[in-house]
């Protein structure tokens, strides 16, 4: 297992170059070759990102990269950590939002946020604590108590993303972060990418 250089709070340090390293990775569905050989290198600290048209692979590479999807060859690391091998551990810094929100309609935006808090080991307190610190930070606080049915399309995939940078990674995978935001909220998603990418986080 590799010797990570970490920082004062135990994340991957900024002297850990390399958040993301693949070389020839490959997927295959049936007789169809969804990412063929594909090398990447992302620095630690930068956003990164991955363009294409609709089908040319590029979910399916967030998908491997983020141990979702086996690759079918290649080999990829994250932060040196083998996403095959060492899968547990990779997914010990890193985070995913999806295209879509992986929310509970029927429960509140903070309910959602305090399950989400639980889930990383947080007692009720603290959990609540850090799911209203989260709805502040991404201007949510006035739907706190408002059934995720109810919010609108920007509101939900703001708090898709409170939700996944709850645990404080230090890698974010962004699915199509901003589709379907209006320009007010697609500026406010993109500032607080950049102020996580300032404080360490990369970001593809």
């Amino acid at each position: 297992m590799p010797r990570l250089p970490l920082d004062a709070t135990g994340w991957p340090s900024r002297e850990a170059h390399e958040a993301i390293r693949a070389t020839g990775l490959r997927k295959v569905f049936g007789s169809q070759r969804a990412v063929d050989g594909v090398d990447l290198f992302v620095p630690t600290g930068t956003v990164y990102g991955l363009l294409g048209p609709n089908g040319a692979g590029k979910t399916t590479i967030v998908r491997m990269l983020s141990t979702l999807l086996r690759p079918d060859g290649g080999s990829a690391r994250i932060f040196g950590y083998d996403v095959v091998r060492q899968a547990q551990e990779v997914r010990r810094w890193i985070s995913l939002t999806g295209q879509y929100a992986a929310l509970d309609e029927s429960l509140t935006a903070e309910e959602n946020l305090i399950i989400f808090a639980k889930l990383l080991g947080l007692r009720h307190s603290q959990a609540k604590r850090k799911a209203m610190s989260m709805l502040e930070e991404f201007g949510l606080t006035e739907a706190a108590k408002r059934p995720v049915r109810r919010l609108s399309g920007g509101m939900r995939r703001r708090l898709d993303l409170a939700a996944s940078l709850l645990g404080q990674p230090r890698l974010i995978f962004l699915d199509e972060p901003t589709t379907g935001l209006d320009p007010r909220t697609r500026a406010q998603v993109w500032n607080t990418i950049r102020r996580l990418v300032s404080e360490g986080t990369t970001s593809c």
